[in-house]
């Protein structure tokens, strides 16, 4: 006889789940026992059901669309915890499964403690919810849920309850047959969006090309360029692409509240954005701002690109990023048109804007503390050229998005999907977990680092290797710098840490104070992958004033 977790068990092996990052109660304590003992199943025990999640997240943010994220929770406030997380990972659009108990059935209706709707919550964070009622159907809802998380790009919560778990599936088989298969060839545009497209490109006379992550999965990077000879036009990236196309001649950086001042005036006079795998949201339009009157043709692969967009899309072509830039050059050419003199009219200067920026507006920096962008610039160079680069939410984020380069290989992931802070540490711990063969970096700031600083000793105690870059400047700074601006008392935002190196070492990892730019020398040298989380308290000024 097979109990009904017992064959859930079977099916996420079926489904080839490898990790579960998970928080232990009376609800899910019977499942996570008998995934534990099936082999290559490892259990990252996490000491928040939100920093699991999040965890889950990163895992699946790291596997590049191939793995789906799986995170378990016990019912009542299990389930409550995961709301903030939950809603990150619905807006960055993660496949993820949550595998979460629900109340007995005598609970429901009670008007007892854990009397709550955690559909209902389950819903409002934005999660796809599959309940679990019927025993002989459970290896098929498992199956669907780990669908529908693949091809929808968004969380799915299973919900079970912790007496239905107890139930008997009957003799036979636990296999639930493994995944379904879902197509994976490219999708073409439709020739009449082309042909549109076409029209508006050829018109235009001051054109940018605007790729994501969704030209980057495609392997686009030939076309695109090509594309972007053909037409004459300037490119830019966002930032989860960052430095992707960094070696055309007229790359102007991310686009976005990011921007920098040097590159923004070109971006602004854009008379018609082409948008290739990427976003249109508040991010990469700056609220909207960024693109002023511009065309906008749109190429993505997801059906709901359109409903995400901040920026109104004059033109959708829905399809493979590679299909369907190899179809807009083909029908380019038949138009005759030559290529506009706009992207080599460009002032070389604003094509590297980084260093410019800096020395152009030099900031007093008191002693005992360094420029935040400097010290972005130092550790670009010390960083592996295929580190994979968490940043969190806050003040400091604009000074990792702005003055990090991608030399080579790396990856960059914002935390931020939902406009909360403190992220960046369990995510990157999820990351780090799928790509043990890379150093994973997280970038967070003193405030937020502390929401979640638990989860060191989760990463300390699980064996993970990971580089914490504190930006401690001893304050809210987004609200500290926010209320400056607002020629209001900012004293309420100072908020002074405790020693972060100490208390690294104390939850089981390493810890370092950083207050000059000398140190990031000795950083790689420092670093040891075998020790678990290493924690650098980053001592930056106040003085220096990202976008706010």
């Amino acid at each position: 006889m097979t109990l009904l977790y017992e064959a859930m068990t079977q099916s996420f092996v079926d489904e080839g789940v490898e990790v579960v990052f998970c928080l232990m109660g009376d609800g899910n304590k019977h499942w996570l026992v008998d995934m534990a003992a099936q082999r290559g199943v490892r259990l990252v025990h996490a000491r928040h059901e939100g920093a699991a999640l999040a965890m889950a997240d990163g895992y699946a943010r790291a596997g590049a669309g191939d793995l789906v994220g799986v995170c378990a929770v016990t019912y009542g406030p299990g389930v409550t915890q995961l709301s903030t997380s939950l809603m990150v990972a619905t807006k960055h659009g993660t496949p993820l499964v949550v595998f979460a108990a629900d109340v007995p059935d005598g609970m429901r209706d009670s008007g007892g403690h854990l009397d709550i709707d955690e559909r209902a919550v389950l819903e409002a964070a934005g999660a796809s919810v599959r309940e679990i009622r019927h025993p002989q159907r459970a290896r098929d809802d498992v199956r669907l849920a780990f669908h529908d998380a693949r091809v929808l790009g968004r969380p799915v919560a299973l919900l079970v309850g912790v007496d239905v778990q107890e139930q008997s599936v009957g003799h036979g088989a636990a296999s639930s047959g493994g995944p379904i298969a879902i197509p994976r060839g490219r999708v073409a545009p439709d020739p009449r969006a082309v042909d549109d497209a076409v029209d508006v490109l050829a018109r235009a006379e001051r054109p940018l090309i605007l790729a994501g992550r969704g030209a980057m999965a495609s392997d686009a990077r030939e076309l695109v360029v090509a594309l972007a000879h053909r037409l004459g036009a300037v490119v830019a990236t966002t930032f989860l692409a960052k430095g992707w196309l960094d070696e055309y001649p007229a790359s102007v950086g991310i686009a976005g509240g990011f921007t920098l001042e040097e590159s923004r005036g070109v971006i602004e006079s854009a008379d018609c954005v082409l948008a290739l795998g990427a976003s249109l949201n508040d991010h990469t339009t700056d609220h909207g701002r960024l693109f002023g009157t511009a065309a906008v043709v749109q190429v993505d692969l997801r059906p709901h690109a359109l409903v995400r967009n901040q920026e109104g899309s004059d033109v959708y072509l829905r399809g493979d990023v590679s299909q369907t830039v190899g179809a807009l050059l083909a029908a380019l050419e038949q138009t005759g048109s030559a290529p506009g003199p706009w992207a080599g009219s460009i002032d070389p200067v604003a094509l590297d804007p980084r260093s410019a920026h800096v020395a152009s507006t030099p900031i007093d920096i008191e002693e005992g503390r360094v420029d935040p962008r400097r010290l972005m610039l130092a550790l670009d160079r010390v960083l592996p050229d295929d580190a994979l680069i968490v940043v969190g939410g806050g003040h400091f984020m604009a000074f990792a998005a702005q003055y990090l380069s991608n030399p080579g290989r790396r990856s960059f992931e914002m935390a931020f999907d939902f406009m909360t802070t403190g992220q960046a540490v369990p995510t990157a711990i999820g990351a780090a977990v799928a790509r043990p063969d890379r150093m994973v970096v997280a970038i967070e700031g003193d405030a937020s680092f502390l929401m979640h600083v638990q989860e060191l000793e989760t990463a300390a105690r699980s064996g993970i290797p990971l580089l914490v870059m504190v930006m401690n400047d001893g304050a809210l700074g987004a609200e500290y710098h926010n209320l400056r601006a607002h020629g209001l008392d900012p004293s309420e935002a100072l908020a002074p840490t405790p020693d972060l190196a100490r208390l690294g070492r104390a939850l089981g990892g390493a810890g370092m104070r950083l207050d000059s730019l000398q140190q990031v020398d000795e950083l790689m040298g420092w670093f040891e992958p075998s020790g678990g989380p290493h924690v650098v308290d980053c001592a930056i000024s106040r003085r220096v004033v990202g976008p706010v």
